[in-house]
């Protein structure tokens, strides 16, 4: 197994458990709210966080897998060497994206970073490394089907 499968694997282990707790969060959250008139303080921020955190890393693991939203309708009647090429600038054209993203994502967490986040009390930094983590899977992961 390769150092990026085990990368995967490892990322789609977090996902399930953060997946997973969102939902036992929410279903605690609800049963104590209407059950109870009462709630788990910060709750309803430690999900949002959690959710922020699956879309970043579901989303760069999608690029892997090329499951992303996609119309091929006008690709697929291309030959495969056309259909090829216009993979490799796709995959070119999302690495400098986020390669951008990236960036100005940093910039922005060193000036915003450090507020605190209203419930919690964290520094919402924890929640804006998301982006440039995303990004960065997304640049990885797009390298690799690059170089395949």
């Amino acid at each position: 197994m390769t150092a990026l499968q085990r990368l995967t694997r490892a990322l789609e282990s977090a996902l399930v458990i953060l997946l997973f707790g969102m939902f036992l969060m929410i279903a605690v959250l609800v049963v104590l709210r209407y059950l109870f008139a009462t709630t788990i303080i910060g709750g309803n921020e430690a999900t949002i966080v959690a959710f922020i955190y699956t879309t970043a890393i579901g989303a760069s693991i999608a690029l892997l897998r090329d499951e992303h939203i996609a119309i091929n309708y006008f690709i697929e009647k291309l030959s495969p060497r056309l259909q090829d090429q216009l993979q490799k600038i796709r995959l070119l054209l999302l690495v400098i994206v986020n390669l951008v993203i990236v960036i100005y994502s940093i910039v922005w967490i060193q000036r915003t970073g450090g507020f605190l986040m209203p419930t919690l009390g964290m520094p919402q930094v924890v929640a804006q490394l998301s982006i440039p983590l995303g990004g960065s899977l997304s640049v990885l992961y797009c390298g690799a089907r690059l170089l395949r």
